[in-house]
């Protein structure tokens, strides 16, 4: 496999990226897309003192591989923020169940975010294995992770699958290497938290059976 090297810069979050002060029963989205390329948690602050927690949204977008996805969170309690469990890329509506009359929502996004998933040949063994190098500049938490799922089998597979920290790459902060030297299907960069300006440039070398 020839080496991968991939860059970005992790967004910091952004209580109002998608929409400031959504109200009524239809919320029209000011932007539909983060900057950074990444897959970040959705988050909905309440800014009223009334609780909305009985009522849900339907969000609709794309994952970080840019597939179609959907999610339904719950609306947040008197002055709280929810936050979804899937990380979108695009968030191109959001429906909420019922109005929340003159009440008003902010549509953003957490730090927490994804890169795409990156596969590999799982038919490696210990002979070729996969070295990873990650280089940061600025400040940022980050996991580097892996699945053993077949994340071909299907979209909704690979949106399903399970993803594990590596062993020694795990709530880093600094410039790092790693290994895997057993099978893998696919690896991922997850950025746990960030200050503006942080870069990521991550680095995979898979050797030859």
């Amino acid at each position: 496999m020839r080496p991968k090297v991939y860059s970005f810069s992790p967004l910091t979050a952004s209580l109002t990226g998608f929409l400031s002060n959504a109200t009524g029963a239809t919320w029209t989205l000011s932007n539909t897309a983060t900057t950074d390329g990444l897959g970040h948690l959705v988050t909905i602050r309440n800014d009223s003192a009334t609780d909305h927690a009985a009522l849900t949204a339907v969000l609709v977008g794309t994952d970080a591989q840019g597939n179609a996805q959907t999610e339904t969170m719950s609306l947040p309690g008197t002055s709280a923020t929810t936050t979804s469990t899937k990380y979108f890329k695009t968030l191109t509506s959001i429906t909420p169940s019922a109005t929340i009359g003159a009440d008003t929502m902010d549509i953003g996004w957490a730090a927490a975010s994804v890169s795409q998933m990156y596969p590999v040949d799982y038919h490696s063994v210990t002979g070729g294995g996969i070295s990873l190098g990650v280089t940061i500049t600025g400040t940022i938490n980050f996991d580097v992770q892996h699945t053993l799922d077949d994340v071909f089998e299907s979209v909704a597979a690979s949106q399903a699958a399970n993803w594990f920290d590596h062993s020694s790459i795990a709530a880093d902060t600094a410039t790092v290497d790693g290994n895997y030297a057993f099978p893998i299907r696919a690896i991922r960069f997850l950025t746990n938290t960030v200050t503006d300006g942080a870069t990521v440039r991550f680095n995979i070398l898979q050797g030859s059976r």
